[in-house]
């Protein structure tokens, strides 16, 4: 992007300034570093002197030392006591080579050594066995040579050694007489060694003998600044000592009346120029919103390219004619294609788009708002040649109100299009068996049925396989499902490429024949049908043996409605059923007047929603342990205008075919938690969930708005669940059943025992509580039943899960006996209380415990 460049404009005043700034700068650097060159020039100067006196004052204690030793290595007397074996008594009971030449000379070692051995040893005036080189960190070998070569000119050899952990000036000369010799008299004689460690008193003498402070030792790696060192020979030490900075003295004396000096001069300055600056002052205002507005440029092409560069959408821009001007980097990452490549090439190029011509598109947006950028779905190929999918935005770019080019963004879809192909795939077809599912269904007979009485004759066949359940209860889901992806198979080879198979759930199955209209051929069609149906199904080397009941219905006689097609094949279905199994049967005319009832109760059922013809009953629950009541189930009732009293048996089958059931089952939650808001706190209030409630609606959303809505609490709330909402669906059906546990109501499975897969149910579940089958409970008064043990082991698995049992269907004090035996938590039954109305039932509540039973009769049921 171009930038706007602001001419340099003349300014005298600040030019001027500018020089006299610059002079008045320099000459303080200049003076500065004059005296700063001074001051280091003075503290050079002073650290050569002090090397000087620091080496000087080393050199001496070295010489002192030679000469000390010199006056015992050369001595007559010296010779012939320690040389060969060494005279104790004389060197050290004598103290001739004794204590004193450490308590007086300073001498921490005092060795006379050969080439085999140390023969003489003190160290710190006291003598000892060790030997001379466990003291001394160095080769002696070279020591005793070097020593035995200068002997003959009566010299003697220094060294910095370490000893005893501590560095040390160790000083060796041979043992001879004091007279001239010649190199072969000595080149055996023993030579004596005295080591004179360089403790800290040594040196802080050392150093004020040189006029030096603060004089140590330290390690080569020790580097403190303000000291100078002098390195003592191979040992890994170095003397150090800090020495004295004048010139730095210097500085601190002379630079701050200096600086002040010099901030006097300049606010002086700065005062003279104040009335010249006045008049720029315009200007320079001018110039500094000039510069900012270059800066905010600067930033805002900064942040537009990090964003390019650092999101997950590719950037592109183009010119008026289309043509691409920019690529972020993202656009390699993403494609594999360099930007190079495809700057100046038209953008229809690389993207195009089925549905809408690309350039037309981009043209309108010069006309649309253009702050809402619109957005398009477009195909391009990557680098490997394979097609892909991205989103593209776009918006015009205007400059002075003239269209320059377009800018947008790119966002990779390819996996959201193959995911919505995957879920638009899911959503028409069976997950287990590949068939059409009821939606496929649907769409294929809307479209097949389109054009009314001029459209092709159709026939449809509802397949219910028959004995499929004695399969699924013996061998469980995987044989049931083996058998029904066979079925499927043999049911898309056995039809024509224009009809379709699809499987409605559990055993049930469509077949659309288009074109199919002569009775001789859908009955050949059938009986192929049913003859491949029946041939064996292996299932882990096990045959397994099913049969198929197939209901027609055709549109010549029954119509072009495919809801009505439907129904009529499903009451065709049931009368081959009825017949016999293993057969076909058409629609009859005389199976219309239970089409007729039906939807008449379906027209009534819609009307009853609207007319507040509902109720509810209660039934109370009661602890077994004091017959007090501890929940009630709310059981819905249709009082119909003509038929009177109707149970849920009669109407809540067709409203689970419609979608009357959600209504219907809002409706019942909401009614029995507004009605027990006022009860009892303890009381918890049960309500039955439909497995076609838990399929159609949001129930946990439901049941979270009707809470909100009556403020009944959740914890009171308990829904009663069949085992069909998990055979519907078991991991949408887990999941829903967590998130009602998350909302706090309890979770009753209802009608347990009945399923065959029921204990695996109640530990993936999250169940509160179980309800017996009232089918046992009826047989606990049959001494030869084995409903009894049925009984007794449900209540027991109830107690080994921490779950509340309770037993329906108690009809006779003879049940409620044996319950009791078994220790059953709860029972709900006729003996107790048969279903009331709300009046009736708030009446049972005051009048207390221990009032359903009197004298072994059931309560009034008012």
């Amino acid at each position: 992007m171009a930038r706007t460049a602001s001419p340099t404009p003349r300014l005298p005043v600040r030019r001027l300034i500018a020089g006299f700034c610059a002079v008045f700068g320099l000459a303080c650097l200049v003076t500065l570093g004059a005296l700063f060159n001074i001051a280091s020039t003075l503290d050079q100067q002073e650290q050569q002197r002090s090397a000087f006196h620091a080496t000087q004052a080393l050199e001496q204690r070295l010489l002192a030392s030679r000469q000390f030793l010199s006056s015992y290595a050369v001595w007559d007397a010296a010779y012939e006591h320690l040389a060969g074996k060494v005279d104790w008594q004389w060197a050290f009971e004598q103290k001739n080579v004794g204590e004193s030449l450490y308590s007086a000379s300073g001498y921490e070692g005092v060795f006379v050594i050969d080439d085999q051995r140390t023969s003489y040893a003190l160290f710190k005036g006291a003598p000892t066995q060790a030997a001379a080189d466990s003291f001394i960190e160095a080769p002696l070998g070279p020591i005793i040579a070097q020593a035995r070569a200068a002997a003959s000119s009566r010299e003697q050899i220094t060294r910095f050694v370490i000893f005893n952990n501590r560095p040390a000036v160790l000083t060796a000369a041979a043992v001879r007489p004091d007279r001239e010799v010649t190199a072969q008299e000595v080149s055996q004689a023993p030579v004596m060694l005295f080591v004179d460690q360089l403790t800290e008193q040594k040196l802080e003498h050392l150093g004020a003998s040189a006029g030096l402070a603060h004089m140590h030792v330290e390690q080569h790696e020790a580097n403190e600044p303000g000291h100078q060192h002098i390195a003592l020979g191979d040992t890994g030490y170095r003397l150090a000592w800090a020495s004295p900075l004048p010139g730095r003295q210097l500085l601190w004396a002379l630079l701050p009346p200096l600086v002040c000096a010099l901030l006097v001069l300049g606010l002086v300055m700065l005062y003279l120029f104040r009335h010249a600056l006045r008049s720029s002052r315009a200007i320079d205002t001018s110039l500094e919103h000039l510069r900012q507005s270059n800066h905010a440029l600067e930033a805002s092409e900064q942040r537009f390219r990090a964003v390019a560069e650092a999101a997950s959408d590719w950037i592109w821009e183009t010119d008026r004619q289309q043509r691409l001007t920019y690529l972020s980097q993202r656009f390699v990452r993403v494609t594999g294609n360099p930007v190079d490549t495809w700057l100046g090439q038209p953008l229809n190029l690389l993207l195009s788009c089925d549905t809408t011509p690309l350039s037309p598109w981009l043209d309108a947006q010069a006309d649309a708002d253009n702050e809402q950028p619109a957005n398009l779905r477009c195909a391009y190929r990557d680098h490997n040649g394979q097609n892909r999918y991205c989103r593209i935005s776009a918006r015009a770019i205007l400059y002075d109100g003239k269209l320059a080019g377009f800018r947008g963004t790119a966002s990779d879809i390819t996996d959201e299009v193959a995911a919505h192909a995957r879920i638009q795939h899911l959503s028409l077809h069976d997950p287990l068996t590949g068939l059409a599912n009821r939606n496929k269904l649907a769409r294929h007979l809307e479209q097949a049925l389109l054009r009314g009485a001029d459209s092709a004759p159709l026939t449809l066949l509802l397949l219910d396989l028959d004995d499929f359940k004695p399969i699924n209860d013996s061998l469980g889901h995987g044989a049931g499902d083996a058998v029904l992806q066979e079925v499927a198979a043999r049911l898309r080879d056995t039809t024509r490429d224009g009809d379709l198979v699809a499987r409605l759930g559990g055993d049930e199955f469509v077949l659309v024949l288009a074109g199919l209209d002569n009775r001789s051929e859908v009955d050949r069609m059938c009986r192929r049908l049913i003859e491949l149906l029946r041939q064996p199904i292996t299932f882990e080397d096990q045959p397994l043996q099913v049969g198929a009941s197939l209901g027609i219905a055709q549109t010549r006689t029954q119509g072009f409605d495919a809801g009505e097609l439907i129904r009529c094949a499903d009451i065709a279905l049931y009368q081959a059923k009825a017949d016999g199994k293993n057969t076909w049967r058409y629609f009859a005319p005389e199976m219309n007047q239970q089409i007729q009832y039906r939807r008449q109760l379906e027209n009534d059922l819609r009307r009853a929603l609207k007319h507040d013809e509902f109720v509810l009953y209660y039934q109370p629950r009661y602890r077994l342990g004091d017959l007090r009541i501890v929940s009630v189930e709310a059981l819905l009732r249709w009082q119909h205008p003509q038929e009177g009293l109707l149970g849920p048996d009669t109407f809540i089958p067709l409203a689970e075919q419609s979608e009357l059931i959600v209504t219907l089952g809002r409706w019942v939650l909401r009614e029995a938690c507004r009605s027990a808001q006022g009860w009892p706190q303890p009381l918890l209030v049960s309500v039955n969930l439909s497995p076609a409630q838990f399929l159609r609606s949001d129930v946990v959303s439901d049941v979270r708005d009707i809470l909100l809505e009556t403020g009944f609490p959740a914890q009171r709330l308990e829904l009663e669940i069949t085992e069909n909402v998990m055979l519907n669906d078991i991991e949408g059906a887990l999941g829903t059943m967590l998130a009602l546990k998350e909302l706090g109501v309890r979770l009753n499975m209802d009608d347990f025992g009945t399923g065959y897969s029921s204990l695996g149910y109640l530990r993936t579940y999250p169940f509160d509580s179980i309800k017996i089958d009232k089918r046992f409970i009826a047989g606990l008064g049959n001494a030869n039943s084995t409903d009894r043990a049925v009984v007794q082991a449900i209540i027991n698995l109830g107690e080994a899960m921490g779950l509340t049992v309770t037993a329906e269907g108690v009809e006779t004090e003879q049940q409620l006996q044996a319950l009791t035996r078994d220790r059953c938590h709860e029972v709900q039954g006729y003996y107790l209380s048969r279903p009331v109305e709300r009046a009736a039932f708030e009446a049972l509540l005051q009048q207390g415990p221990g009032v359903a039973l009197a004298r072994g009769k059931p309560a009034p049921t008012g």
